[in-house]
């Protein structure tokens, strides 16, 4: 009887503390993946370089297992409470525009799959990286968003966007800062004829007043390269993403979507230098 009792009281106890959930506790966390390079599928993938044939795998898998990828406008509505969003939805994102990142158009169009491009205005044109015709050419689908990765993408561990505002950097400093933020921003609303009201910093690297400057510089979100998902109530301010490790098997892959947590698979540069300000 005692134990009748006590199964039902806590049952009870149960239902009540999920009525008392907020919307924000119960509401899915959206998974938000960062890509690099998509290499030929003739070449071994690792770091920041995964290959074709494996990027095609993983697009494979989110196709079959039912996800739907979300355009990033949609995430930032979905984490300010003012939209749903269907069940088990992601985010792609590609850094740096790498001329090489085109290798995966075929299959996310084939897929009908959404993407951002994130883009470096200044160095990251031209040479390894995309022309602006290509920038332009993705500007035209509709599944496919551009935004800023800042005008050069300072990303030395010893003279970056952090160490700059910090002043513990002799050759740069916050105005430098600065002009990273507002001249990519400005250079890409020129070239597309719309609004950039989205940035990623370069390699995660940031601070409290950077993320001052960048809502200053009239941005609405800020990307970073935090491990973690992202729901109602999240600051859009420090919107978590999810490094894809061309080294990752797609078992690896299918963890690392499904726990919201990176676990390299191999040793990489990247990993190493760490995603929080040096």
């Amino acid at each position: 009887m005692q134990q009748t009792v006590c199964s039902t009281l806590s049952r009870v106890f149960i239902a009540v503390f999920a009525l008392a959930m907020s919307p924000a506790q119960a509401a899915e966390k959206i998974p938000v993946l960062i890509y690099h390079e998509i290499v030929d599928s003739a070449i071994t993938g690792g770091e920041t370089k995964i290959s074709l044939q494996r990027f095609t795998e993983q697009m494979r898998y989110l196709h079959d297992a039912g996800y739907s990828t979300i355009s990033t406008r949609d995430l930032v509505a979905y984490m300010q409470g003012k939209i749903s969003l269907p069940k088990n939805s992601i985010v792609l994102t590609f850094d740096d525009g790498w001329k090489n990142v085109l290798n995966a158009l075929p299959v996310l169009n084939r897929n009908a799959f959404k993407a951002s491009f994130w883009i470096i205005t200044e160095k990251g044109i031209g040479w390894d990286n995309v022309e602006w015709s290509d920038v332009l050419a993705l500007g035209t689908n509709p599944n496919f968003e551009i935004y800023s990765h800042t005008a050069t993408h300072p990303w030395n561990p010893t003279s970056n966007l952090v160490t700059w505002v910090d002043d513990r950097d002799t050759k740069f400093n916050s105005t430098d800062a600065m002009r990273e933020l507002v001249e990519s921003k400005q250079v890409l609303e020129h070239k597309l004829g719309r609004a950039v009201p989205y940035l990623a910093w370069p390699v995660g690297w940031y601070n409290s007043r950077l993320i001052e400057m960048a809502k200053t510089a009239g941005y609405e979100a800020l990307f970073t390269a935090e491990e973690g998902g992202n729901g109602p109530g999240d600051d859009i301010f420090q919107i978590k993403r999810l490094f894809v490790d061309g080294a990752c098997d797609i078992d690896a892959f299918i963890r690392l979507i499904q726990s919201h947590r990176y676990a390299p698979c191999a040793k990489s540069e990247w990993v190493t230098q760490g995603h929080s300000p040096p």
